[in-house]
């Protein structure tokens, strides 16, 4: 049976979950500055960056801007369950109206908020006016998971994103076309899914994308049983640089029919989970030896894989 074992945390810089500020006692500066450190893009203009933990989305919102005022943090999407924002409000309302409405004279505050989504959202709560203590809990616990991400990804870009470097050599055209031409693709029952077709093998599905006039560049695309409602993907795909050359989009798709998104550079645990799953790939689809299936793949600790970060509607943040 094929199996993966995962891998050491990644290594965190920064912010742990350990570390964290409780969310009851979170302050502004604590939430702006974490936008800072991972504002990939730079700038000062109102920008978003997505990123993914596990296979929830993580929307950086830096200098999100309306008539009432500025907004700088977090907005982490539980799947089509609920989402919570953490976000440091600038307001730029007169002071009365600021008192009347929050009561409070500083023009900064922090807004946390909880919403349900799906066929029937609730609509946003404040943390603070919440009283179940087990939701209260739940809400906490994403807290201390995203400041382990950010921790992990405020590693990978203060180390110049070498999980990225070290892809491009791991990941290259060659072994992509390697496995769409692999013959078992040839001698297997393949099913669709969507412009992909594999089979399944245990907890994973291979398949992959051959050329065709809309997608001249194949593609390999590695789905696994998340759980026991979701099934999660990562594409291997080609696309031509600035030079015309092929090379490497790794994209996450987060639930089987989904859209799938660009993976950023620094989400360094889905970066190690892909090169690995890559690597057993090659293992299974081009061994020679039936005894391949009863193999063990570790992650290698120096491989490191490219994502680019992607802007994102602003439907996600309403």
């Amino acid at each position: 049976m094929l199996t993966v074992e995962l891998p050491e945390e990644p290594e965190k810089l920064y912010y742990s979950a350990g570390d964290a500020h409780p969310l009851a006692k979170l302050e502004t500066d604590k939430i702006i500055q974490r936008v800072i450190d991972l504002d990939v893009a730079n700038s000062d203009r109102e920008h978003y960056v997505t990123g993914w933990m596990g296979l929830n989305s993580v929307v950086v919102v830096r200098n999100y801007q309306n008539k009432r005022g500025t907004a700088n943090g977090f907005v982490v999407n539980k799947g089509d369950r609920y989402r919570l924002s953490i976000q440091s409000i600038e307001f730029r309302i007169p002071k009365v109206v600021l008192w009347m409405s929050f009561r409070r004279k500083p023009r900064t505050m922090e807004l946390i908020t909880y919403e349900t989504l799906g066929d029937q959202p609730s609509g946003m709560q404040q943390y603070r006016n919440i009283l179940e203590e087990e939701l209260l809990q739940q809400l906490d616990n994403d807290w201390r998971e995203l400041n382990d991400y950010l921790g992990a990804a405020c590693w990978q870009l203060e180390n110049g994103t070498p999980l990225w470097l070290q892809s491009q050599q791991q990941i290259t055209t060659q072994a992509i076309r390697e496995l769409v031409d692999a013959p078992i693709f040839r001698t297997k029952h393949l099913q669709a899914d969507g412009d992909y077709a594999g089979f399944w093998a245990g907890e994973y599905f291979f398949a992959v994308r051959q050329s065709t006039t809309g997608n001249p560049l194949p593609a390999v695309q590695i789905s696994w049983r998340e759980n026991e409602k979701d099934i999660g993907s990562y594409q291997f795909d080609l696309i031509h640089d600035e030079a015309g050359e092929p090379t490497l989009s790794l994209c996450i798709r987060p639930r089987k029919g989904a859209d799938s998104y660009l993976l950023n550079r620094f989400d360094a645990h889905h970066l190690q989970r892909a090169i690995t799953m890559f690597t057993m790939t090659q293992h299974y689809l081009l061994a020679q030896t039936p005894d391949i299936n009863k193999t063990k793949y570790l992650y290698p600790k120096s491989l490191e894989l490219q994502a680019a970060s992607e802007l994102i509607p602003m439907s996600l943040l309403k």
